[in-house]
């Protein structure tokens, strides 16, 4: 491999950061839109009064909460090389890992993270690794797929570039504890750092904590942490020494270099299969020239601005109202009498020497209409419910059927929009994840399955009816048990069953033993073992169950708000219609079906809040006694085999059917 020189990756990391900071700085910029979201007016506001109506902050709240309220439902589908029950496995794998990637919060909160700084700062990049991690007594306590969300300050995409996925490279600057890097090693415990030593060295010759560089105040100043008045202290603690990294990411290979030392750290190969930049883009208004996009918030600082204006000029005017100027002679009063309380008492000449100013009060006159005419700009800008659709008062709470139905059709097109390219976002990362489980879910070559708890209910009844936890009897072992039974009219109900127990197998076996050459030492299981309580299972998933090729669809309506009262109120339709139209039944018996009754009542159950509803039914046991055939007893209802004939009751094998035998 070769070398990267230092100049190039620090010409990459001089021109992304030149641009950040006038990203940061300029008119309307970051800065500008996180002082508006927070409703921090500008120092030289022209009103006394500093009263901050919070448009931006409750309109990106409130998109925010649409679109992220809920658990995000995604499924995979087979392409080619796939088929449909391995889809099914994967997605569990994924449905898995997405509850468990919770470095820094759960994976709804990394995507609400996404969403609302995307809104604000045109774009949101993620850092998508597969993370494996060991405790002292080097167990394994987490290993699978990840999903970290980054600083927009603290990334550079190349600028030539339109998104992340056609860009040659991208820059993430992170400040990492010094021994952090020092203790990190691969897996023959060599260091993956280099240059620590020296850099430990210059920290330590410094005698003053400011002439330490690798502060992040040296970079940017932190407009939330200034909004509240409190020092960014990030990089200033000697005993616990931060260094600035730098890692550039490009599909062949990752550097990480610390441009105030000068030195590469690191340079290795793209350890991922997939070959791509591991980082996806959340982007939802694409701007020419510009691979970060347009921020929602930008477009309409000046409209915010203009409200608050409308407001705090119409509190002046109140003010004015409740505490009016005095006109007052000279020499005609004695003013450290003159004050504002109940019976005070002013000493003066003359009655008429103190006179109150009348304003004309046009502020208030024009606030309702004004301030009403602003609001509805600001909603129609940002895709809200607009108040001004109608000719209806905006202050009167009774809205007209046309406004309300073109409000909602107004705001479900924004949203439907950002919903298409939340979807895109994630099944950017999710196929990632996807590749990532393939290459390292079985990397230990030790590791001979992956054990998966089964909970959900679909899931596990979709399982189910594949048979994984099924056991049948091969066609040869019924023959021979037919044979036997010929042979032996006398045998007992409890000895025939006890052989057909015995030379069942699993449909999907499980072998704990490959390598074993004796078929008669081989150890099989069931894919899938179901709980005692028989509302879980254990998903036994094989290497081979990851091969193939998959396309994500990511449902991102269902993580919407409300998503969850629409399903609800879609089965109960179903329910309905199955239980009321005879019609439904008897075409669905035509073509050889019949609605799922239970199912249908044990999700409507849990969409209403019941949880375990599975617990309130209960099987009904059919006992058949003196069953007979040949003149033979039978109990259960298990009849034997005989020559040529399968044994009813019991699932049969093709031929053909198990790779061991």
């Amino acid at each position: 491999m070769t070398e990267t020189p230092y100049n190039e990756l620090h010409s990459h990391y001089q021109a992304w950061t030149d641009d950040n900071n006038i990203r940061l700085t300029r008119k309307d910029g970051w800065n500008d839109i996180t002082d508006a979201y927070y409703g921090k007016l500008p120092n030289d506001w022209p009103f006394t009064s500093r009263i901050t109506v919070p448009l931006i902050h409750t309109a990106i709240l409130e998109k925010n909460a649409r679109l992220s309220g809920g658990k995000l439902r995604g499924r995979l589908v087979p392409r080619e090389n796939g088929d449909i029950l391995g889809a099914r496995i994967n997605n569990a794998i994924l449905d898995f890992q997405w509850d468990t990637a919770n470095d820094g919060g759960s994976m709804s909160t990394k995507i609400s993270i996404c969403d609302l700084d995307t809104r604000l700062y045109q774009s949101k990049f993620a850092l998508i690794k597969w993370r494996y991690e060991v405790n002292d007594k080097e167990e394994v306590i987490f290993c699978g797929n990840e999903m970290t969300p980054l600083d927009i300050r603290d990334c550079g995409i190349d600028y030539s570039a339109t998104h992340i996925r056609d860009a040659k490279w991208f820059q993430h600057r992170s400040w990492e504890y010094l021994e952090d890097l020092e203790n990190q090693s691969d897996t023959n415990g060599k260091p993956l750092f280099k240059n620590i030593e020296s850099i430990q060295t210059k920290i330590r010759e410094k005698t003053d904590v400011s002439e330490i560089p690798s502060q992040r105040r040296n970079e940017y100043t932190s407009r939330v942490k200034q909004l509240r008045g409190i020092e960014d202290r990030l990089g200033t603690d000697k005993s616990f020494p931060v260094i600035e990294v730098v890692t550039e990411y490009r599909k062949d290979k990752w550097i990480s270099f610390c441009p105030q030392y000068s030195v590469i750290i690191r340079e290795i190969d793209n350890p991922y299969e997939h070959g791509r930049i591991p980082v996806s883009q959340l982007r939802y208004y694409p701007l020419q020239d510009d691979p970060l996009g347009e921020s929602e918030v930008e477009g309409v600082i000046s409209i915010w601005k203009a409200v608050q204006a409308v407001v705090c000029g119409y509190m002046d005017e109140v003010i004015l109202k409740i505490r009016p100027p005095l006109k007052i002679l000279s020499g005609a009063v004695r003013m450290e009498t003159i004050q504002y309380a109940p019976e005070a008492q002013w000493i003066m000449d003359r009655t008429d020497a103190v006179v109150e100013m009348q304003s004309s009060g046009d502020s208030i006159q024009y606030f309702q209409s004004s301030f009403s005419a602003l609001q509805s700009s600001f909603n129609t800008a940002m895709g809200m419910m607009s108040q001004g659709v109608s000719g209806v008062d905006s202050f009167n709470p009774q809205k007209t059927a046309t406004e309300v139905r073109a409000s909602v059709a107004q705001q479900n097109a924004r949203d439907q929009k950002n919903q298409m390219d939340l979807s895109e976002f994630i099944k950017d990362f999710i196929m990632m994840w996807q590749s990532n489980n393939r290459q390292f879910l079985f990397n230990d070559p030790k590791k001979k399955k992956f054990i998966l708890n089964i909970v959900g209910n679909d899931n596990f009844e979709y399982f189910k009816r594949a048979g994984l936890d099924e056991m049948i009897l091969p066609e040869e072992s019924a023959q021979m048990i037919g044979d036997l039974v010929q042979q032996n009219p006398t045998m007992s109900e409890e000895d025939m069953q006890q052989m057909i127990e015995a030379g069942k197998l699993p449909r999907h076996p499980v072998v704990e033993n490959p390598e074993e050459k004796d078929p008669d030492k081989l150890l099989m299981y069931p894919k899938m073992k179901i709980n005692e309580m028989g509302d879980g299972a254990e998903l036994y998933v094989l290497p081979e169950d990851l091969k193939g090729d998959f396309d994500y669809v990511a449902d991102v309506k269902s993580s919407s708000i409300g998503a969850d009262q629409e399903l609800a109120a879609g089965r109960q339709r179903a329910m309905e219609l199955i239980a009321n139209n005879q019609n439904v039944i008897q075409l669905l018996a035509g073509e050889g079906w019949k609605p799922k009754f239970k199912d249908l009542l044990v999700s409507n159950f849990e969409d209403q809040g019941l949880r375990d509803a599975e617990k309130f039914f209960e099987k009904i046991q059919n006992e058949q006694n003196g069953n007979t055939q040949n003149g033979i007893a039978q109990m259960g209802g298990v009849p034997p085999a005989i020559p040529g004939q399968a044994v009813q009751g019991v699932p049969q094998a093709d031929t053909g059917a198990f790779p061991i035998q």
